[in-house]
C-alpha cells in the first residue's frame, strides 16, 4: 500500500500536459490523456489526426458557422439595446411582445454557438475539475455560463437585460484565439515530425529467402534491407552487397555525395542516391541515429529553462487569484449600477484574466529556436542551455579539427646532400602507402604530385607514438618523428639539426626519413584552416565574445594559429589542463562556451558552462555537450550564440508583455470600464501578439551572421558522387 501511495504522489507531483508539458497542478495521472486547456487538446488532436486537413477544415467550418449566427444574434439584440434606452412611457403592448420574440430569438440562435463552440471547452474544464485542475478553461466557462443562464432567466420570465451576443462573440474570440495557439504550437513544434518523417513508411526486407514489405516500425535487428536508388535508409546498418552514392548532408551539412559500398556502415536517414543496397539493420527505430535525433530535440523541447519554471509557479496561483477578483468586480459592479453591471465587471476580469499570452510567451520562443536550429543541423540538449548560452562573454575553441580542417600537408621536405630529392621520397612514401595516419597521407599526397606516387609492397611495423619501420629495397627504414629516429641510431647531420628546431620552434608537425644509420630527409607539415574560421572569429567579435584558442600543440604552433585569427591562444595544454583554463576564464568572465570535436575535448567540453561539439554527424549523443553542430561549419557557433540572445529576448518581451496586458486590463474590468467582448478580443490579440513575436525567431540574422548551409538532398549518378 505505501508503494502504491508513494507511486500516487509521484505521479502528481509530476502531472504535466501531455502537449505543451507546462505543469498541471493537482492533477492526478491517469490512463487518458491529460492537457492543461483545450488549446492543447486540440493541438494534439490535430497532431494526432491523419486527416490533419480534415480536422482544420471542419474546426473553420464550426467557426464560420458560428460567426454567422453569432452576426444574427447581435442583430436581434440590437432592437433590445434600443428598446432598452427607450423611457416606459414609450412602451406599447406591440412593442413589449416583440422584445420578448427577440429574446427568444437570440436564444434560439446562440444555442448552437454554445454547443459548437462551448461545448469543447466545458468538456475540457469538466474534465480538469475531475482530475483536480482548474484550468484557464474553468474561467472562461464561469462567464460565459454566468452571461447565458442570465440571459436565459431574463428570457423566461420577460423582462431585464439579455448577454446571448456578449456570450457568442466571447465564444467566437476565444476559439479563434485557441485555434491560432494550437496552430501556432503545431508549426513550432513540428521539427521532430519532420526527422520522423524522413523514416519511409515501408521497407522491403528480406526474411527467410523472401522479400516481404513490411511497416518501418517492424524492422528487427539483423533484418536484410533492400534499399533502392531514391530511398533513404531506414535503419542503421552494415551493407552486405552493393555500391551507391549516399547523400548524408542531414547528418553532416556536406552536399557532396559519398561513395559506399560492402562493408560500410550507413546511417538511417541518409538517402541513397543511385544503386541498389542490401544492408543488415544494427540499430533501428529509437535506437538509430535518426532516431536519437528526434529523441533528442523532443527532450529539449520537453526541458524548461529559469523563465518558463517562473512562469509555471506564477500560473499555478494566477487562476484562484482571476476567481477572487472576478468575485471583487462582481461586487464592485453591483454597487456601481446593480447586477448587470456586476455580471459584465466579473465576466469581464475572468476573460482577461486568462493567462494564455503568459503560458505560450516562454515555451513558444524555445519550440520555435529549437526548430530553426534543428533546420540547420543544430540540436540542443534543452532550454536551460539556449539560455545559458545567451549569456555567454568567453568563449574557447580546440584547434585540431575545431579551427583546422584535421588535414596537414607537406610544406616542405628537405633533404641530407648529396640525396636526390625522388630517391628518398620513393622510400618515404612505400612506407606511408600502408598507414591511416594523417602526416602518412599528407606524405602520399605530397608525393603524387611530385610524380613519385609509385610504390612497390613492404612489410612494415607501426610503432605507436612514434611511426613505421619496414624494409625497403633491402634497407631497413624508418618514417617518423625524432625519437624513433633515436631508436633506430640514426643521426643529424647538422644541415637537417638546423632545419628539425627551426621547425620545432614554430611548432610546426615534422616527421624524418631515415636508414643506414642516418636521417636522410625531413619533413614539415602545415594544418590548414577552416576556409570559414576567420569570418567565425569576426562574428564573435561583433557579438562581444572573446574567443581563446586552447590547444596541446607546441606553443610556437598555437601563436601562430592565434595571430593568424587575431585571438588569444595558450599551447602545450594536457585535458586536465584544459579545464583549469576553463575554470580560471569563469572566474573572470563568468559564462564561458567551448567548442571542440567532441572527442578527445570531452572534459573541457563538460567543464564548461555550455559545450559546442564540432561535426558530431552520427555521434548526435555525446553527454559532454550542450549543444551539437551536425555539420563542420565554425560560422554555426556565432549563429547559435545569436539565435540564444533573440530567443531570450523573445521571451522577455513576451512576457512582459503578457503581464502588463493582464494587469491593465484587469483594472479596467475592476472599474467596470471594459466589456467582456472586448476582454475576449484582448485576450485574442494578446495570443497572436506572442504568437507572432515567437515565430519572428524564423527570421535569418545579419549577413555577418548568417547560418551554415545545410544542403538539400538531390539525384546524382554514382559516377559523378565517385568523381
Amino acid at each position: 500500500m505505501d508503494a502504491v501511495a508513494s507511486n500516487t504522489q509521484l505521479d502528481s507531483a509530476s502531472s504535466a500536459c501531455d502537449f505543451c508539458h507546462l505543469p498541471v497542478t493537482g492533477a492526478t495521472r491517469s490512463d487518458s490523456s491529460l492537457y492543461c486547456c483545450y488549446g492543447c487538446q486540440l493541438a494534439a488532436e490535430i497532431t494526432r489526426s491523419r486527416g490533419e486537413a480534415g480536422q482544420l477544415n471542419w474546426m473553420l467550418t464550426r467557426m464560420g458557422l458560428s460567426v454567422f449566427l453569432s452576426m444574427t444574434v447581435m442583430m436581434f439584440s440590437m432592437y433590445l439595446y434600443r428598446q432598452q434606452g427607450m423611457s416606459h412611457e414609450s412602451d406599447t403592448p406591440l412593442s413589449l411582445q416583440l422584445a420578448g420574440v427577440m429574446r427568444y430569438l437570440c436564444l434560439i440562435f446562440s444555442v448552437p454557438v454554445f454547443f459548437m463552440l462551448g461545448w469543447p471547452i466545458l468538456t475540457a474544464a469538466l474534465e480538469g475539475v475531475r482530475r483536480g485542475v482548474y484550468s484557464t478553461d474553468a474561467l472562461v466557462v464561469l462567464g460565459v455560463a454566468a452571461s447565458f443562464v442570465y440571459s436565459y432567466l431574463s428570457t423566461l420570465r420577460d423582462s431585464g437585460a439579455v448577454y446571448f451576443e456578449t456570450g457568442c462573440v466571447v465564444l467566437v474570440f476565444m476559439t479563434l484565439g485557441r485555434w491560432l495557439e494550437a496552430n501556432g504550437k503545431l508549426k513550432a513544434s513540428n521539427a521532430v515530425a519532420s526527422l520522423e518523417s524522413l523514416f519511409p513508411e515501408s521497407i522491403t526486407v528480406i526474411r527467410e529467402d523472401t522479400e516481404l514489405s513490411v511497416d518501418t516500425r517492424e524492422v528487427r535487428v539483423g533484418d536484410i534491407l533492400v534499399i533502392h536508388a531514391g530511398q533513404r535508409i531506414a535503419a542503421d546498418g552494415e551493407i552486405v552487397h552493393g555500391r551507391a552514392g549516399i547523400d548524408e548532408s542531414l547528418l553532416t551539412g556536406e552536399s557532396t555525395p559519398v561513395v559506399k559500398e560492402t562493408g560500410d556502415l550507413l546511417r538511417a536517414g541518409t538517402l541513397n542516391l543511385d544503386g541498389s543496397l542490401r544492408v543488415r539493420a544494427t540499430c533501428v527505430g529509437p535506437q538509430s541515429t535518426l532516431g536519437r535525433m528526434a529523441a533528442l530535440l523532443e527532450a529539449a523541447k520537453n526541458s524548461k529553462c529559469a523563465w518558463e519554471r517562473l512562469t509555471d509557479r506564477i500560473a499555478t496561483v494566477f487562476i484562484p487569484l482571476a476567481l477572487v477578483l472576478a468575485a471583487v468586480g462582481l461586487f464592485l459592479g453591483v454597487r456601481r449600477g446593480g447586477v448587470d453591471e456586476g455580471l459584465m465587471s466579473a465576466m469581464a476580469v475572468l476573460l482577461i484574466a486568462c493567462p494564455c499570452a503568459l503560458g505560450i510567451a516562454t515555451p513558444m520562443a524555445v519550440w520555435v529556436a529549437l526548430g530553426n536550429a534543428a533546420r540547420h543541423g543544430i540540436l540542443f540538449r534543452g532550454g536551460d542551455v539556449i539560455e545559458t548560452l545567451a549569456s555567454a562573454t568567453a568563449i574557447c575553441f580546440d584547434k585540431t579539427g575545431t579551427l583546422t580542417t584535421g588535414a596537414a600537408s607537406v610544406k616542405a621536405f628537405h633533404t641530407t646532400d648529396g640525396l636526390a630529392v625522388s630517391d628518398a621520397l620513393r622510400v618515404a612514401v612505400t612506407l606511408a602507402a600502408g598507414s591511416n595516419h594523417i602526416l602518412s597521407r599528407a606524405i602520399v599526397d605530397f608525393a603524387r604530385g611530385e610524380g613519385n606516387a609509385s610504390t612497390s609492397p613492404c612489410s612494415s611495423q607501426t610503432l605507436p607514438g612514434r611511426g613505421i619501420v619496414g624494409e625497403v629495397n633491402g634497407s631497413v627504414s624508418a618514417l617518423g618523428n625524432v625519437a624513433l629516429m633515436v631508436d633506430q641510431a640514426c643521426t643529424l647531420d647538422s644541415r637537417l639539426r638546423s632545419r628539425v628546431e627551426a621547425i620545432r620552434a614554430s611548432g610546426a608537425p615534422l616527421a624524418c626519413i631515415g636508414w643506414n644509420g642516418r636521417v636522410q630527409g625531413v619533413f614539415e607539415f602545415t594544418e590548414h584552416l577552416r576556409p570559414e574560421a576567420r569570418a567565425s572569429m569576426d562574428a564573435l567579435g561583433a557579438l562581444r565574445l572573446e574567443p581563446t584558442l586552447l590547444t596541446g600543440d607546441h606553443m610556437g604552433r598555437a601563436h601562430a594559429v592565434g595571430d593568424d585569427l587575431s585571438i588569444d591562444a595558450v599551447g602545450e595544454l594536457t585535458p586536465e589542463r584544459k579545464v583549469v583554463e576553463i575554470a580560471r576564464r569563469q572566474q573572470g568572465h563568468g559564462v564561458v562556451v567551448m567548442v571542440g570535436d567532441g572527442l578527445n575535448d570531452a572534459p573541457a567540453l563538460a567543464a564548461a558552462d555550455i559545450g559546442i561539439a564540432m561535426g558530431c554527424g552520427a555521434d548526435i549523443s555525446r553527454e559532454s555537450a550542450g549543444v551539437c553542430l551536425l555539420g563542420g561549419n565554425l560560422l554555426g557557433v556565432p549563429w547559435t550564440i545569436e539565435l540564444a540572445r533573440r530567443t531570450v529576448r523573445t521571451i522577455k518581451i513576451n512576457l512582459f508583455w503578457a503581464f502588463s496586458y493582464n494587469v491593465v486590463g484587469i483594472g479596467l474590468a475592476l472599474t467596470g470600464r471594459l466589456n467582456p467582448v472586448f476582454a475576449a478580443f484582448a485576450m485574442l490579440a494578446s495570443s497572436v501578439i506572442v504568437i507572432t513575436n515567437s515565430l519572428r525567431l524564423n527570421r535569418e540574422p545579419s549577413a555577418a551572421l548568417q547560418p551554415p548551409a545545410v544542403a538539400q538532398p538531390r539525384v546524382a549518378s554514382l559516377t559523378e558522387a565517385t568523381a
